[in-house]
């Protein structure tokens, strides 16, 4: 089983994933991490190539990751759902869960990494790139998985319980 964890930057996909598989005992994949030890972090990859190839090679390593048949949670990049190809491979290979972050936690948590979508957009900006994610990312999830406190051992112990029951 792939437990795939989707939604906007910042929304806890690592750091929520990572932990919940570590407490079932299943694989983590970080699909930019992978990107990354092969290809260079996204934001080298968005700042030397473009966001067109970095979707480019997204999609090649969404395909390869998987390709598994161990219980893996699986992060995604934000922007990973928004190419039909991607999801059409995340329906055929996994379950999707949206990590429904309110606002005020993602953008407390956006300062704390190099995010190249957002790179010198305004507060009012990223406000509307995240408006206009969620109705995609709440049509192409099987869970939707709302975060609204920052009590994140509850948030962990809900994920976990939440992919358990997959």
């Amino acid at each position: 089983m792939i437990a795939a964890l989707t939604g906007f930057m910042a929304s806890g996909k690592t750091t929520f994933g990572r932990a919940a598989a570590e407490r079932l005992g299943w694989d983590f994949v970080d699909l930019d991490e992978v990107i990354a030890t092969r290809f260079g972090t996204p934001a080298e990859i968005f700042a030397a190539q473009g966001e067109a190839a970095f979707r480019e090679i997204e999609k090649a390593m969404l395909a390869e990751t998987l390709q598994t048949d161990t219980d893996q949670v699986l992060a995604l990049g934000g922007g990973t759902i928004l190419r039909e190809e991607n999801l059409h491979l995340l329906k055929e290979h996994a379950k999707l869960i949206w990590l429904d972050t309110d606002f005020a936690i993602i953008i407390s948590e956006i300062g704390n990494a190099d995010r190249p979508v957002v790179r010198g957009l305004s507060m009012a900006q990223i406000r509307a790139l995240y408006d206009a994610r969620r109705p995609l990312y709440a049509a192409a999830a099987d869970i939707i998985f709302p975060i609204n406190t920052t009590d994140y051992e509850q948030v962990i112990a809900d994920l976990s319980a939440t992919i358990s029951s997959l």
